[in-house]
């Protein structure tokens, strides 16, 4: 079916300011430096290398801990560490350098700066080192003390991670090796794919705005595209290949110096999940939650009156999808975040009038889109905006992030602001539920079938996809640590046979689909794909009970403002939803099923 573009009219249901026009291109100047000569940024990175000498010097060779009073000062001086602003002037050239793949003084700088940075960092790696050394009776009586209780949660985090800690040498060895080891890699093939173009009609497009238009262009073009995409990455293959293999064994190497015996065993700890909820909430969806987009793509590939579908068409559209140009998205979101609570529209507005925001595509440009905020900087937006509805999720999504990282910094000492991955996708994809409800209520119903069916579609890559993704990278780290290393081609047919095994007989993926590996992000990060199943299982929770009762907000506000003052589990158990059992996932799930047996409905009364 082609698809047939048309415009959206949107009516605000609630009051909020007006404003005229957004700033869509980030201010750098205004918000970090003039430049990279700018005298305040070398100020800057030597006043950090100077407070983690001087903090160094005061407590390396003393025993800090003796008692909780002198414990409790030792890490307030010790957390304050982290309001030096040497981390704004590496994010400075980290954010230079996504906007312009091909700006050489940013990547020296950023390189140049990560090794002073991590060489001060190293000064203090002592402390939590000899925290988690401590007699498990002084850890015991530590955690009771009244007078620890503001920093209760991060020596509970330091004694369950000692286990895994190295002697400090050896730490500050494992810092060191890390850029040569896996960021030099994984920055080089960034490189390489951000300054790449296609050339398709006649045009030059980047290679990530391509991968992007494949899938908001009408259906019979994407199939065209896409191979004009895949053969380009199929090119790059090989660079990607030595990258994986790698990063791959630099992680193997890492996990049996640290006693870590699964490759994501490191990851889920890091993000402050069970390890057996995890694996649970895997082994669920790839069974009951495979079910489910296997009888989806079963549907879709009928309603298209075809037997199977291509890889590339499993997102075709079934009818009419809303154009949503930047400034309508805006007021979209503007309209649900000053709805759901004022602090949030105020918040987005600010981010709106500053140039917090970067949104167009352009070439050298990086892809994709992210969040970024820290203690010490301003929270940045990235967008790649291409004017549908998918980029409204998007900024609604990245938003989320953005909206949970403000109101952790009004709930939190400094050193509780951050929070797990696993939080930051449940809060992302609550405000994405909101989002959706408000097109969704004012939409026709020709259109309303078309964004449930986009709902659905959406909610796959979310779920199902990102956990055959996890399964992908745990078959690739295991034939890599045990074969010593696996080709491009052992490579695309893994994640060939991945993808199919969410999607079924009804779509059908070639090997040349399989070379999508070679551009995929995440897999860079290692196994961080289970935190969108996990926190979009967890939203849909929220959002229902939101939906039931909007007083439930002030619930939803509340884990917001949790930031990372406790584990994931905690912070969920704190507004009502219980996140050690499996059948919280399970039960999240049949929110999906109903969403596709509506659409089998709905598909049948069309036809």
């Amino acid at each position: 079916m082609s698809r047939k573009k048309v415009t959206f009219s949107y009516t605000p249901t609630g009051i909020r300011p007006t404003r005229t026009g957004s700033r869509t291109e980030w201010d750098l100047a205004a918000l970090f430096y003039k430049s990279e000569r700018d005298p305040q940024l070398e100020r800057d990175v030597t006043a950090t290398e100077t407070g983690y000498q001087a903090f160094a010097k005061k407590y390396a060779t003393k025993d800090f801990a003796g008692s909780a009073k002198q414990l409790f000062n030792t890490l307030k001086e010790y957390h304050d560490l982290a309001l030096l602003p040497g981390e704004k002037a590496l994010l400075y050239f980290h954010y230079r350098h996504t906007l312009n793949a091909s700006d050489h003084v940013a990547e020296q700088r950023l390189t140049l700066l990560s090794d002073r940075l991590t060489k001060a960092g190293n000064l203090v790696l002592f402390l939590p080192l000899r925290l988690g050394k401590l007699p498990k009776a002084t850890q015991s009586a530590y955690l009771k003390d009244p007078v620890l209780v503001p920093y209760r949660y991060y020596l509970q985090r330091i004694f369950l991670e000692a286990k895994h800690t190295l002697l400090e040498a050896e730490e500050k060895i494992m810092n060191l090796k890390s850029l040569p080891a896996r960021s030099l890699w994984v920055a080089g093939t960034d490189k390489i794919l951000n300054r790449k173009t296609v050339t398709y009609k006649g045009k030059q497009l980047p290679l990530n705005e391509a991968i992007e238009k494949t899938s908001s262009l009408p259906p019979p073009e994407r199939p065209k595209l896409w191979a004009i995409v895949t053969t380009e990455l199929k090119h790059w293959a090989e660079v990607a290949e030595n990258e994986i293999n790698a990063i791959v064994l630099d992680k193997k190497i890492n996990d049996e110096l640290r006693g870590y015996h699964k490759p994501y065993e490191a990851k889920v700890q890091s993000y402050e999940n069970e390890l057996t909820g995890v694996e649970a909430l895997v082994a669920a969806i790839s069974k009951e939650g495979f079910a489910l987009s296997k009888k989806f793509y079963t549907l879709k590939a009928a309603y298209h009156g075809v037997p199977t579908l291509d890889y590339i068409q499993r997102m075709d559209p079934i009818g009419e999808e809303p154009v949503i140009p930047f400034s309508q998205a805006v007021e979209i979101c503007r309209d649900v975040f000053y709805g759901t609570k004022n602090e949030y529209g105020e918040f987005f507005d600010g981010l709106l009038d500053k140039g917090q925001i970067d949104v167009y595509p352009k070439p050298n440009r990086a892809g994709g889109a992210f969040m970024s905020s820290s203690v010490t900087t301003p929270t940045l937006v990235f967008l790649n905006q291409v004017d549908q509805f998918k980029s409204l999720e998007t900024l609604a999504h990245e938003m989320g992030h953005a909206i949970h990282s403000a109101r952790s910094k009004v709930g939190q000492p400094h050193w509780y602001q951050d929070y797990s991955t696993t939080t930051a996708e449940t809060a992302s994809t609550f405000f994405e539920h909101l989002v959706f409800d408000a097109v969704y209520k004012q939409s026709d119903t020709a259109t309303k079938r078309t964004l449930l069916h986009d709902r659905i579609t959406r909610d796959i890559a979310t779920v199902q996809r990102q956990i055959a993704f996890f399964n992908f990278e745990l078959e690739l780290h295991t034939r890599i640590r045990t074969e010593g290393s696996l080709t491009k081609e052992a490579m695309a047919g893994l994640m060939q046979k991945h993808l199919g095994s969410y999607m079924g007989g009804a779509v059908n993926v070639t090997e040349d689909d399989g070379y999508s590996f070679v551009y995929v992000g995440h897999f860079r990060s290692m196994f961080y794909v289970y935190t969108y199943a996990y926190g979009h299982l967890m939203s849909t929770l929220m959002h229902q009970r939101y939906v039931e009762d909007n007083r439930y907000i002030e619930k939803v506000d509340s884990f917001l403002k949790a930031g990372g003052s406790d584990t994931v589990e905690n912070i969920f158990k704190s507004i009502g939803v219980n996140a050690h059992k499996i059948d919280t996932f399970t039960t999240a799930l049949g929110s999906l099923k109903a969403d596709i047996s509506e659409f089998g409905r709905l598909a049948k009364a069309a036809k």
